[in-house]
């Protein structure tokens, strides 16, 4: 048996794509003393997303990127070459020219290789995300100082595959994938500017790509930073929990013959994990490190740990020998001593539990470095069977702080040293290649802007090295932040405050040696452990916002369960989530918390004349960082007035300060008998179909209340179209009023009911599909016109979960379904 990682609470997650709707659109104009600034990658798309630029009134200004053969020279400025310096000289040029750049567009030229030379375009492609690099960092202070006003955006376009690397095409170029990483720290570093990554099909017309591209610089979702688009629609990555039970037994093919070329594995977080591997497998291990191994630890070093007191004793030693003890020379001696002892201890550790090891001296960026020793200890351990690249370099500074140098070393380690251990071995003998990456590509983190662009780079060639190899057992895992290894003290301090989980080494090594279990075998990325503190809202000044949506029938399939008399008809509480819910995606960090005056002016009925263009209109009333408090109302233009639909008041507090649920309890009457709440949609009590149907059982009924039991059926993200659930289960929240409904029946004499307006709904815990919950609606007024009530919702323990008071229906016996 070989213990997972689930019994030290470690997490294991499984990576994919999911579905998104086309985005609403935010308005927004640059001041006349910005412009829009994109970068020329020499095809039509360039031109073609310009003119659609300066169609919608902006200046642009274009940046001919250093491989562009036909440069625009209109309003242009050339890049002479893809350096910090040289990228400072542009922007200061620019600035000059044409004022200060208020949003940036970064178009990505599509590389394709040939003949499986998979690094045929890497230095080419290396060289344009370098500038890239560069060019965020000397646009950071001009774009936020914009964003603290108003909109401001960060924008980049690659055309790999349409699905962010995952597409499993097996000639894409994977280097441009690494941008990914680049914005997601840039989202997190610069609160005021909207960070967006865009890849999409190539094969996609340019027209229609150009037109995406400006969709996604005007969409209202700031918490949305990385988007693929195919010809089957609109994603962005998604995470899916795995279950790994304790003791389970993995099935593997490692037997304890596998060679194991190991980089970074001599000490560290790497050394962890290889004597798990040692004794789990009994294989052999190749060991390849910069440190020197080729000397003994000083007697007065073998039983010391303690810093202090260590470099004490190197003083007290180069003394009596007669050298000056300088603080560098005392430091470099502590430095290999550490090493050496580590070395030793995990050569010692492999042994005793049964493997068999060779530590080489190396650069792993290196290949001439180590490979003719490589080739000895091949001769007598056998050819390498899988390789583990655990190596990595950190220069943690925010972007407008990294040098040239920063950029290089720290992509070099994982990059150059990928295609060093590759080139090291015969890939047609590899059973096995598990790339170390990060969830600080996967998700951003502040200060690793060039260790997330290295990470995503090795995330996305495990997907491409999966497609060519498909017998050999892929895996870049991206590790959360582990409490040891390059994770320091300080750092470790400040995970802990924002919530983060720490893999801890006993259960991160368990997790590794399940990863190599036969079941995994088609998942080339894995996320194993913690997420990273998220981006949190810059809060500003009030300022109103109008977002338009195109409204189609075809684009919301949920609409045709919800049809009154032959006609789709948008429910009132999908009307308030869209309200609701577009406040959230303008700040992220926040959620709903109340809503309050929701009003019902003129409903969407889809009956062939509606209109397809609507406006939402939200009023800043109130914002600081603990709450946001909104005038949100949606209408549609066309006429010589607009068309008003529907407004209500949205209160939303930062998640970090929600307040408790309170309890509920109910005392159901003596005398009533459950009945089957399946029924009501069955005999035309209801007109909901199966989206909405979530009355299992009513569980009480008198004058003064209604008790139901309740269970909302999962509906498909894609189903949801463009009124996807967030913090909001509209819903379920129509479940409710389906109570309403059925009691209005029973005791207004068959008549029938559709909701009017609310006076206020507090949402105190998510409310997610498939949970059984119970509905308790206390009826505070009933007339022959109108009933009004107080519905709330909760689960078997009394924990409340929404509180709606104020919920009015109509009452009348003309209405018909």
């Amino acid at each position: 048996m070989v213990k997972t990682g689930a019994l030290y609470g470690v997490e294991r997650k499984e990576i994919g794509l999911k579905f998104l709707p086309q985005p609403d659109s935010l308005e927004f104009t640059l001041p006349d003393t910005h412009h829009v600034l994109i970068t020329n990658e020499g095809s039509e798309l360039t031109l073609r997303v310009l003119a659609q630029l300066k169609a919608e009134g902006h200046k642009v200004v274009v940046l001919n990127l250093p491989t562009v053969n036909n440069p625009i020279t209109e309003h242009a400025v050339n890049l002479s070459e893809n350096s910090d310096t040289a990228v400072q000289n542009a922007i200061q040029l620019i600035r000059s020219k044409y004022g200060k750049t208020g949003s940036f567009i970064h178009l990505h030229p599509h590389f394709e290789f040939q003949n499986g030379n998979f690094t045929q375009h890497f230095q080419a492609e290396k060289g344009l995300v370098k500038s890239l690099f560069f060019l965020a960092k000397h646009l950071q202070a001009d774009l936020n100082e914009l964003g603290e006003k108003q909109r401001a955006n960060f924008l980049t376009v690659t055309r790999m595959d349409g699905k962010l690397g995952q597409g499993k095409r097996g000639n894409v170029s994977v280097i441009g994938g690494g941008i990914t990483g680049l914005v997601k720290c840039l989202n997190l570093e610069w609160s005021p500017v909207f960070c967006r990554a865009l890849d999409i099909q190539p094969e996609l017309s340019v027209d229609k790509i150009a037109s995406q591209v400006l969709a996604e610089l005007h969409d209202v979702n700031v918490g949305i930073v990385e988007v693929a688009v195919d010809e089957n629609g609109r994603k962005t990555t998604c995470v899916k929990p795995v279950n790994v039970l304790e003791n389970q037994k993995i099935k593997t093919t490692i037997s304890n013959d596998a060679v194991f070329l190991v980089s970074g594995g001599a000490r560290g977080v790497t050394a962890t994990c290889v004597i798990e591997m040692a004794k789990t497998f009994q294989c052999k291990f190749i060991l390849l490190g910069r440190s020197s191994f080729d000397f003994e630890v000083p007697t007065f070093a073998k039983n010391e740990s303690d810093e202090a007191a260590l470099k004490r004793l190197i003083m007290n030693d180069l003394k009596e020998r007669g050298e000056k003890p300088s603080l560098q020379v005392v430091k470099s001696i502590f430095k290999d001593i550490i090493a050496k002892k580590e070395i030793d201890d995990t050569i010692s550790q492999i042994k005793k539990h049964g493997g068999q090891v060779a530590y080489l001296k190396g650069d792993v960026t290196n290949l001439g470095s180590f490979k003719s020793e490589l080739d000895k200890v091949t001769a007598t351990f056998g050819v390498v069977t899988g390789i583990i690249h655990g190596a990595g370099r950190l220069a943690d500074k925010y972007i407008q702080d990294k040098s040239e140098s920063d950029f290089e070393n720290v992509l070099s380690v994982k990059l150059d040293g990928l295609l060093s251990l590759l080139g090291a071995v015969h890939l047609d003998q590899l059973d096995h290649l598990v790339l170390f990456s990060s969830v600080a590509g996967f998700y951003g983190n502040v200060g690793q802007t060039d260790y997330a662009i290295a990470n995503e780079i090795l995330s996305k060639a495990a997907h491409l090295f999966k497609t060519n190899h498909p017998k050999t057992h892929v895996s870049a895992i991206n590790w959360g932040a582990w409490d040891s290894g390059m994770v320091t003290g300080e750092l470790k301090a400040q995970f802990e405050a924002a919530g983060v989980t720490l893999v801890n080494s006993e259960g991160g090594a368990a997790m590794l040696v399940n990863e190599f279990n036969t079941d995994y075998a088609k998942q080339p990325q894995v996320i194993i452990g913690g997420t990273l503190p998220t981006a949190v809202s810059h809060i500003g000044d009030l300022q109103t916002h109008r977002i338009k949506r195109h409204l189609k029938l075809e684009n919301n399939p949920f609409l045709m369960h919800h049809v009154i008399q032959g006609n789709a008809v948008l429910p009132v509480v999908n009307a308030v989530g869209w309200m609701a819910q577009t406040c959230e995606r303008l700040y992220p960090d926040f959620a709903v918390f109340k809503v309050e005056n929701t009003k019902l002016f003129k409903g969407i009925v889809f009956d062939g004349k509606e209109k397809e263009n609507y406006v939402i209109e939200l009023k800043e009333l109130e914002k600081n960082a603990r709450q946001i408090v909104f005038e949100t109302t949606v209408l549609s233009e066309g006429g010589k007035l607009p068309t008003y639909h529907y407004r209500a008041k949205v209160i939303l507090v930062n998640k970090n300060e929600m307040p408790e649920a309170p309890k509920f309890s109910h005392q159901t009457s003596e005398n009533y008998q459950a009945t089957d709440g399946a029924i009501l949609y069955e005999d035309g009590s209801l007109f909901h179909d199966k989206y909405f149907q979530g009355i299992e059982q009513i569980l009480d009924c008198t004058e003064n209340k209604i008790v139901l039991s309740c269970k909302g059926p999962e509906v498909p993200l894609s189903e949801q179209g463009q009124f996807p659930v967030q913090s909001v289960n509209t819903f379920f929240a129509d479940i409710q009023y389906q109570g309403m409904v059925v009691w209005v029946q029973k005791y207004k004499d068959g008549a029938k009911s559709l909701p009017l307006q609310t006076d206020s709904a507090i949402l105190y815990k998510n409310i997610p599909f498939g949970k059984q919950l119970l509905v308790n609606v206390t009826i505070k007024e009933a007339t022959d016109f109108k009933m009004v009530a107080e519905c709330t919702v909760y689960d078997e323990e009394g924990t409340v979960y929404m509180q709606t008071n104020g919920a009015t229906v109509t009452v009348s016996k003309q209405l018909v379904w």
